[in-house]
């Protein structure tokens, strides 16, 4: 965390750690898929689904050519004219405590189902990052915000690992990944899912995993991709005969992308890392990164990422149709809460 000639920045933790999850958000399609960081005021009772079985096949090796073509660009040395300062934590600040009340922490759920039906409750068997973590964890979200305000949004939603540290090496304005904040995110990446109660299969076996632009095409109007074939046809035929009141709002997600939002979810729980598994598959567990999509309803903005969009006639005509199949039903057993919005292609 130290580095040579760096300032101590003196923010309070909380307003930083708050600013890092909100610039997730603010710094996005406000109907994408960042909407599933906002908690609704309120919930609709899902309707329940029939419990359909989990499907996964080998991720695929690819590599991301505009990463590598903006990575060129980039200045052999940092640009001293912009430098970036490191937070240096002093003895308290990693002494101190996430700020997680333990007044508001539940007894431990009798089964996987009441979490998923409570999913922003906190339980006492919840996994919790004590305080030097989760000051880890606002650090390193902050770092990959910079990363993906320097690339664009679009970009950095395909954008692999090694090309995220590669900017943060090269561009003052990101700032150099520290070996603490690589190991915390070697951690999230290897650490058994279980033990956060998230049950669900891990589709990407290496977190260096790269996306080719070949094998991805952008959707016009909506700031997402979609893998070419599989993917790209079912999206067209559930446009076709859905109507074009049905929007992608949420496509191609690489690790960096699933890592800053699973840790944007993680700050907003207080550092309760079972709960944010609960709303947001942890890195390398996420059908996204290998042609998995989220649709909802044009204009109804942050409700697709809700149980509301369950009684829109988007999804009533998705269900007429047959064919299609929610990844994550009412009663699933993956830990993971109702996601109506989410269609299984894979």
């Amino acid at each position: 965390m130290l580095a040579q000639g760096s300032a101590l920045i003196d923010i309070p933790l909380a307003q930083r750690a708050t600013k890092a999850a909100a610039q997730v958000l603010n710094g996005s399609n406000p109907s994408s898929d960042e909407g599933m960081l906002v908690r609704p005021a309120t919930q609709a009772k899902a309707p329940m689904q029939p419990a359909t079985p989990s499907h996964a096949r080998p991720a695929v090796a690819f590599e991301q050519h505009r990463a590598e073509q903006l990575i060129d660009q980039l200045p052999a040395q940092p640009a001293s004219e912009t430098p970036i300062e490191e937070v240096v934590l002093t003895a308290a600040q990693k002494r101190a405590t996430a700020p997680q009340d333990a007044s508001q922490m539940q007894a431990s759920a009798d089964s996987s189902q009441e979490k998923i039906a409570n999913f922003e409750a906190n339980y006492t068997d919840d996994i919790v990052l004590d305080g030097a973590q989760y000051t880890l964890l606002v650090q390193t979200l902050e770092r990959i915000n910079r990363v993906q305000k320097y690339v664009g949004y679009g970009n950095f939603n395909v954008l692999s690992l090694d090309d995220t540290y590669k900017y943060g090496k090269y561009s003052a304005r990101i700032g150099e990944f520290t070996r603490a904040e690589k190991d915390f995110l070697d951690e999230i990446f290897t650490a058994d899912s279980s033990r956060l109660g998230f049950f669900g299969e891990k589709v990407i076996a290496k977190q260096t995993n790269v996306i080719a632009e070949k094998d991805i095409i952008k959707i016009s109007g909506t700031g997402h991709y979609v893998f070419r074939g599989q993917s790209e046809n079912f999206y067209s035929k559930l446009r076709t005969e859905v109507g074009e009141s049905l929007i992608l709002t949420s496509g191609v997600r690489n690790v960096p992308k699933q890592y800053q939002l699973f840790m944007a979810k993680t700050v907003q729980a207080s550092g309760n890392m079972s709960r944010a598994s609960r709303s947001l598959a942890p890195p390398g567990h996420s059908y996204h990164a290998i042609g998995d999509f989220d649709v909802g309803q044009v204009g109804a903005g942050l409700e697709n990422f809700t149980s509301a969009f369950a009684a829109t006639d988007e999804f009533k005509k998705l269900q007429n149709l047959g064919y299609v199949q929610i990844r994550y039903t009412a009663d699933n057993s993956l830990g993971v809460r109702y996601e109506p919005w989410h269609i299984r292609v894979v």
